[in-house]
């Protein structure tokens, strides 16, 4: 076994109809607010007004259930959030399993392309079982394979069908289980093997199979004769590992994600602030602390003072602005974030919303104010097609006009 047996797996919902797989940090992504102090006092707010269920911990069997359901719920209360990552990140001859933190089976799509071909051509940042990463774009081989749900294929634009019928690599539509999906294709290659990958520190990337170990072994030669680091993600972005020589192009991703994070948190409150009487104090511990329990717990009592349902449109406003934002392309890429505060440069994402929100404005006017014209336009000539009939019936010039 070589490295043309090793397979890199990406389960996503976005499907690369370009053939180019990017990372966050360079697309406009969003992605609800969560594990924040303001989204913990959120949900104890929620959970006093009686909107969260109340979890039965001597039923198991309805734990995940209710806290997944409470989670939506939640959902609908917190603002938009982005995140900072400039490396794609891959699993090795099989997908990830899920945990409680990534859900992957239910994914719509999955991508698969040759270890061999990506090192050639991209930036390996590091080489593990479960948690490969990749820096930059990743431009899809020709031994590339596009797995999508039919369900999902059938939701695409003719465009995007057009795109992907021109693309010089392999698309499969599936339906069913995403994971049996995986692994029939990738043995369908005939080049690689399928393994059930696991995140046990004990079963190191494998569940124990006829050829786990080979896999295992040859991915560390691989990765020690290309002097690639071999640490998990996590380890990567924080630097809690013995090979940050081989990560120094990745050393501030952790940082820039504090960045991005701060950026829309701000952004936030500054909006909600222009929008709901909250206590003076309050906003300016808020602005300055958004990271104190005490501060956004004195938050969320005037937000339940203030009422929480005027409160939840203005989130849902909110959020429904910054989709039409990252619709148009006006959206900042986390990478344009991090760029512009390490240059001081300030990025005015309520300003942005607000004249969003003004051609909206505009834009609706001008069409109401073109249907009205055209209206009685039609109306106008309605009535002389009218008196034109009236005028003939009456002996005047010829008929020949009626009315519409």
């Amino acid at each position: 076994m070589d490295i043309k047996n090793i397979a890199l797996v990406r389960a996503t919902n976005v499907i690369p109809v370009d053939g180019v797989v990017r990372p966050i940090s360079a697309v406009p992504y969003l992605r609800k607010e969560k594990d924040t102090e303001f989204s913990t006092s959120m949900r104890d707010l929620l959970r006093r007004k009686g909107l969260l269920k109340e979890v039965d911990w001597t039923k198991p069997d309805e734990i995940n259930k209710i806290s997944k359901e409470n989670t939506k719920t939640l959902e609908q209360y917190v603002p938009y959030n982005s995140d900072y990552n400039s490396m794609v990140l891959w699993s090795l001859n099989g997908l990830v399993p899920d945990d409680m933190n990534n859900t992957f089976s239910d994914k719509t799509c999955a991508i698969i392309d040759g270890l061999a071909e990506q090192i050639e051509q991209s930036e390996m940042v590091s080489l593990v079982p479960t948690d490969t990463a990749i820096k930059g774009n990743v431009n899809l081989s020709n031994k590339a394979t596009i797995l999508i749900d039919k369900d999902r294929y059938e939701t695409l634009s003719l465009e995007e069908k057009d795109k992907l019928a021109k693309l010089n690599l392999n698309v499969t539509i599936f339906q069913g289980n995403l994971k049996e999906a995986v692994n029939e294709a990738l043995i369908r290659k005939g080049r690689y093997t399928a393994e059930t990958l696991s995140l046990a520190r004990e079963d190191d990337g494998y569940i124990k199979s006829d050829t786990s170990d080979e896999v295992r072994r040859t991915i560390r030669d691989v990765a020690n004769e290309r002097n690639i680091a071999q640490v998990l993600h996590w380890s990567v972005i924080t630097g809690q590992n013995d090979e940050l020589d081989k990560l120094e192009n990745v050393k501030d991703d952790f940082e820039n994600g504090c960045i991005v994070k701060d950026f829309y948190k701000r952004a936030f409150f500054e909006y909600l602030f222009s929008k709901m009487n909250i206590d003076n104090g309050t906003k300016e511990y808020a602005l300055y602390f958004p990271d104190s329990s005490k501060y956004m717990e004195d938050l969320c009592d005037e937000i339940d003072r203030i009422g929480i349902d005027k409160y939840k449109s203005l989130v849902d406003e909110y959020n429904k602005s910054l989709e039409q934002l990252r619709e148009t392309g006006k959206l900042p890429t986390p990478q344009q974030i991090v760029n512009s505060a390490r240059e001081n440069k300030k990025i005015d994402l309520v300003s942005m919303i607000e004249k969003h929100s003004n051609e909206d404005i505009i834009l609706s006017s001008a069409i109401k104010t073109t249907e009205e014209k055209t209206r009685t336009g039609v109306m106008d000539a309605q009535m002389e097609n009218f008196k034109l009939l009236i005028t003939n019936e009456r002996g005047g010039e010829p008929k020949g006009v009626e009315i519409e």
